[in-house]
């Protein structure tokens, strides 16, 4: 189906109450949290929920559990047995997917039905950053919503200033009379960069962490672990991809526009290294291994000739 343009949320609001709104949807956004807002404030809009409030006897939801973050076949049926039940208050339905990319293929194939064929006034909601990530089945039957990237986004002062040492760093390292002078320095600088962002990478976890919690009240433990999980990877996958924007926006400088050809092969090579550890780190590669070697490589690198 073709996505939802202009302002996705207000156009599936109009879509509903014009009643011509189809009944599943999938929201795409940069992070689950972003979509999981959407969702409510379309739930709030589709249920008539007053300002405030977070829990409605029609909305349900699916959410992954466990550490390995998995939305299981008995948690996925056992949605669908009470979607064909009656409607509580005798209005609409709304099923909310969390991270819906989790789900296992026996529990997509399970849904597959419902979102063919779902009860009256029923509205599933799908919510995903990895949209790719779920069955080709799934996303053709819904409608999609790509949710706009948020330009008023507030980089965190901690974050700025990590960023300009590291911004330093690498300008120390493009400097080659500086390293004949002092080739010790920047070994420990890297250590000392690599320890703060994986400070940075906790600090902002353990804070959205505790923020989720204080509004997650009546979900189980597993469901809980698998939040927590979430967050982290989140918040750990947005810090990285702000760093490497920052790698790019050094080495992009006027002051290194001559010598940008030779600089744009390193810059790649650096980045490949990112992404590589990036991918080992959703694969359980401990934090602390992998933002160390991305930093010694990148020493290695920055200073070859």
């Amino acid at each position: 189906m073709p996505p939802v343009t202009t302002d996705p949320l207000e156009s599936l609001q109009r879509r509903f109450q014009e009643g011509c709104l189809h009944h599943g949807i999938l929201l795409q956004g940069r992070t689950i949290r972003q979509c999981e807002d959407g969702a409510f404030d379309l739930a709030k809009c589709f249920l008539s929920i007053a300002d405030g409030q977070m829990e409605h006897p029609d909305l349900f939801h699916l959410r992954p559990s466990g550490k390995a973050r998995i939305i299981t076949v008995d948690k996925t049926r056992e949605l669908i047995s009470t979607l064909n039940r009656t409607s509580n208050q005798g209005g609409s339905k709304i099923a909310i997917i969390h991270e819906a990319d989790r789900m296992k293929k026996e529990a997509a194939n399970a849904f597959l039905k419902t979102l063919e064929e779902p009860p009256p006034s029923t509205f599933l909601l799908l919510l995903t950053a990895k949209p790719y990530a779920l069955l080709a089945t799934i996303r053709s039957r819904c409608l999609i919503a790509r949710l706009p990237v948020l330009q008023n986004e507030k980089n965190d002062p901690q974050w700025e200033n990590w960023s300009e040492r590291y911004h330093q760093w690498i300008v120390g390292l493009l400097d080659r009379e500086s390293l004949k002078r002092d080739r010790i320095s920047p070994l420990f600088t890297a250590y000392g960069l690599a320890t703060s962002l994986l400070g940075l990478i906790n600090d902002q976890s353990n804070h959205m962490a505790k923020q989720v919690k204080s509004n997650s009240k009546g979900i189980e433990d597993k469901e809980l672990d698998a939040i927590e999980v979430g967050v982290r990877k989140g918040v750990r996958s947005k810090i990285l991809s702000q760093l490497a924007e920052t790698t790019r926006s050094v080495v992009t400088q006027d002051i290194y526009k001559k010598k940008l050809p030779k600089l744009g092969v390193k810059l790649s090579r650096v980045l490949q290294c990112l992404e590589k550890n990036m991918r080992l780190m959703e694969v359980n590669l401990k934090d602390e291994a992998a933002i160390e070697d991305f930093y010694l490589a990148s020493l290695r690198i920055w200073t070859s000739k």
